[in-house]
């Protein structure tokens, strides 16, 4: 399916990870794992970044994510959590640019 600007729509993947505060969580992108098949080094190689956003509630995403490769970081195509907080509730989107 076409997007907006040519762009293509890759769907949406609803996963809710449960996790306890305080332990360590690992999100995927689910533009490269399942029924998509989109690769990360093919994705890099071509020279698109991957970008990161989260929105509390049912609203547009905001800016994106700033990661402080502590706490929360970016790695290939997953961000990290170490540890989850309370504040980490939400929803992430991730997009190749």
């Amino acid at each position: 399916m076409q997007g907006v600007e040519g762009c293509t729509d890759w769907s949406v993947d609803y996963l809710k990870y449960k996790v306890l505060l305080g332990e360590p969580v690992r999100i995927k992108c689910a533009l490269f794992y399942g029924y998509i098949r989109a690769n990360y080094t093919h994705a890099q190689s071509a020279g698109l970044s991957l970008m990161w956003y989260k929105s509390a509630g049912h609203g547009d995403f905001e800016e994106p994510i700033s990661f402080d490769g502590t706490r929360m970081s970016k790695e290939e195509d997953a961000i990290w959590f170490r540890p989850a907080e309370l504040g980490d509730v939400g929803y992430y989107s991730c997009v190749l640019r």
